[in-house]
């Protein structure tokens, strides 16, 4: 058993880092190598702290029964493959706050917040994989899809997707119950750890605030946004932004001391760079590598998830191409022929190219501020430099 679940994301993080140190325009000095240095360094603390953390908790759980612990393995499990995103943007929020390298003591606070982080984005994504119907998560079956499959193996009483189902709530709501209590144990002067611990309660509120709002423009409730694209917009601004970038680079940036000017810098920063995270992730949904994403392509079509890219396509499309999107978009067992026709009227529409091209003036934008910023030390948007270009390239899609 891998004691921490993190060693395939140590690869995938070096490399970005090293490809997009250097990066023209983003007005980032410091070499690739001392940057991956201080990543590998930050993941591997992460693992360290994780690994400590869930073994604490499987004794804990071990005490109430054998059967108990294992939800600890599962969620071991669960955590392989993660790119450790957010604790990352946690670290380098930090790290440019300081305005200098993190000594040791710096590091394992800014990764104990960044484990817990993690655990959160492990609670929402369990959640999430129930509430979509989502059969697969980086690469293999979801928590529910694997618990169904145990069930039916053991032959156990009862609905085995019912049971599937029963999981993964409860392991989300105990990543979610962990996630607090491994922050809440960072060490530091106690205003600062305060303000941080503010940050990464408010990223968890924010996060599920903006899953409901998820579901309820889903069920097509999501009445005060004037228009479909709007919607969500809002929902990207409180489901995604928050937890994976805003919120990330604030609790490691008040940790390490900022003052409100650069909390402010970083938030704008983080909202250019958080939206455009997510509206790429609707393109590689439909354009993207199922190897790479890990999750089928046309899944948020068969979902009917109301992004952004629907909303262009069905605002661009003519009548025949509406009546496609009526028939196809949330149907579960939608032929793949008919999912296939849905990604060619995205992209003859024009809606790709245009989602794209806001990712692009995003990243931008976002770039020319962080090179702008001089409240913020040169390593850290250095680093963040580079996570964002990783999670704003869409080098590989049509422009």
């Amino acid at each position: 058993m891998t004691s921490a679940g993190h060693s395939p994301a140590s690869a995938g993080s070096e490399h970005a880092i090293a490809e997009h140190a250097a990066e023209p325009g983003t007005g980032a000095a410091p070499s690739a190598d001392r940057l991956r240095e201080l990543d590998q360094l930050l993941v591997a603390k992460v693992a360290e702290i994780t690994a400590k953390e869930l073994d604490s908790r499987r004794a804990q759980l071990a005490e109430i029964a054998p059967e108990a612990a294992s939800l600890v393995d599962d969620l071991e499990r669960f955590l392989e493959g993660g790119k450790l995103l957010r604790p990352r943007f946690c670290f380098w929020g930090g790290v440019a706050a300081l305005g200098r390298e993190p000594d040791e003591a710096e590091i394992d606070a800014l990764a104990r917040l960044g484990a817990g982080i993690e655990l959160v984005q492990a609670a929402a994504l369990l959640h999430d994989d129930v509430i979509d119907h989502s059969p697969m998560r980086r690469g293999r079956p979801a928590q529910h899809e694997q618990a169904r499959t145990r069930h039916e193996a053991a032959g156990l009483a009862g609905s085995s997707t019912e049971y599937g189902v029963a999981v993964a709530i409860v392991l989300g709501d105990l990543a979610l119950s962990w996630s607090e209590q491994v922050a809440a144990a960072v060490g530091g002067q106690p205003e600062r750890v305060a303000r941080a611990l503010a940050e990464f309660e408010a990223l968890r509120t924010e996060v599920m605030s903006g899953q409901f709002l998820d579901v309820l423009h889903q069920a097509g409730g999501f009445a005060s946004a004037p228009d479909a694209e709007k919607a969500a917009l809002s929902v990207i601004r409180w489901k995604t932004v928050p937890y994976t970038v805003l919120r990330p680079v604030r609790v490691g940036a008040a940790l390490m001391g900022a003052q409100d000017a650069a909390l402010e810098t970083l938030s704008t920063w983080a909202i250019e760079v958080g939206t455009a995270f997510q509206l790429r992730d609707d393109l590689l949904s439909v354009i993207g590598d199922q190897d790479e994403t890990g999750k089928p392509i046309g899944g948020d079509i068969v979902e009917g998830k109301r992004t952004v890219l629907l909303a262009r396509t069905a605002a661009a499309a003519d009548e025949a191409g509406r009546r496609l999107l009526a028939e196809v978009v949330g149907a579960a067992e939608a032929p793949t022929d008919r999912i296939e026709a849905v990604h060619e009227l995205m992209i003859s529409t024009g809606a790709v190219a245009s989602v794209a091209g806001d990712v692009r003036a995003q990243a931008a934008r976002a770039a020319d501020l962080l090179a702008g910023a001089e409240e913020l030390g040169e390593l850290g948007r250095g680093g963040l430099a580079a996570l964002a270009a990783q999670a704003t390239d869409v080098g590989s899609l049509p422009s």
